[in-house]
């Protein structure tokens, strides 16, 4: 029986699936049940996600093409790169610092012990990495609209600076640092905001653009250079960019049913995750459903990554 923080390291394939005029599409079989989270560490030239479900962390390693992943205590939410290369965990209902190299993790706090049918949901450092935001959802099935939006500052410290959402999701800034984009993905609502660096607080919130079922619900975003909001319509199997005005300028059909996140890790080059949904008929999931994809544009997708978070 693999104990809590076991660590696996396996040799994975990037597979072409197929190439439209816009982009190639490749995949990296993970099998995760919902994969959520990546993020394009620079440093290393690795990708860190999670699978929420599976309760795993993992790592892809491109040059060396190895993945490897580790087993957490229960349900993960969100993660995130530290400064000094450890890893911080949105775990279910507490948020831990893990060291990979001891595989031994250390607690900082429960930021919702009055929430007991939440769990954490969706986490984003900010600009300038002194920041890491992370969200919660109603995980109880009761729909409550019991989800948050959490600063945690360097120090560890941990406040509330958004209240009364169903499913807290879509984090990602943009460009000047100054502005701050979510999603509720229950309601199929995106909100823009300020950011404020220096106090790490949301103000003037309101609703940015809706895109429901068909279209495709707002679950993990990420911002281009641009300034473009670059959607998982988790409910449509595509991922939805809308300019900055909340225009919807561009629809990519994915291979899969349900993807969940989309990042950038260089110019032209996106990782999207996926999940598999447990009710699904096993003659509907296809082989790309819970599948890592590649995405490499024929013309260059200009996109920065997240720094590492400062914490103390």
């Amino acid at each position: 029986m693999k104990t809590p923080y076991h660590e696996s390291v396996t040799p994975i394939k990037r597979e072409l699936i197929e190439c439209d005029k816009d982009f190639a599409f490749y995949q990296y079989r993970v099998d995760n049940s919902v994969g959520e989270c990546p993020t394009w560490d620079h440093p290393t030239q690795t990708l860190l996600w999670i699978d929420v479900r599976g309760a795993e962390l993992l790592l892809l390693d491109k040059q060396g093409m190895r993945l490897t992943k580790w087993l957490m205590p229960k349900i993960i939410g969100a993660a995130c790169r530290t400064e000094s290369g450890e890893i911080l965990l949105a775990l279910k209902d507490e948020v831990r610092v893990f060291d990979t190299r001891l595989s031994v993790s250390r607690y900082i706090a429960a930021p919702e012990p009055d929430r007991k049918g939440n769990r954490l949901n969706e986490g984003r450092v900010s600009p300038c990495g002194n920041w890491f935001l992370f969200g919660s959802m109603d995980d109880s099935g009761a729909r409550a609209r019991t989800g948050a939006i959490y600063a945690m500052d360097r120090n560890g410290g941990i406040n509330r600076i958004h209240d009364g959402l169903f499913i807290a999701n879509g984090f990602s800034f943009t460009p000047d640092g100054h502005g701050f984009k979510f999603s509720d993905s229950f309601l199929g609502v995106a909100f823009q905001s300020k950011w404020d660096p220096l106090t790490g607080t949301i103000s003037e919130i309101r609703e940015w653009f809706r895109s429901g079922e068909e279209q495709g619900r707002p679950d993990g975003a990420m911002i281009d250079l641009s300034g473009n909001y670059w959607s998982a319509g988790v409910s449509a199997g595509r991922i939805n960019v809308f300019d900055g005005r909340g225009v919807l300028i561009k629809k990519i059909a994915m291979p899969c049913h349900a993807p969940t996140m989309v990042c950038g890790a260089r110019t032209g080059t996106l990782f999207v995750t996926s999940l598999v949904r447990a009710e699904w008929p096993k003659n509907f999931i296809n082989r790309h459903d819970g599948q890592l994809i590649e995405l490499e544009a024929h013309k260059g997708v200009a996109v920065d990554y997240p720094p590492r978070f400062n914490l103390s």
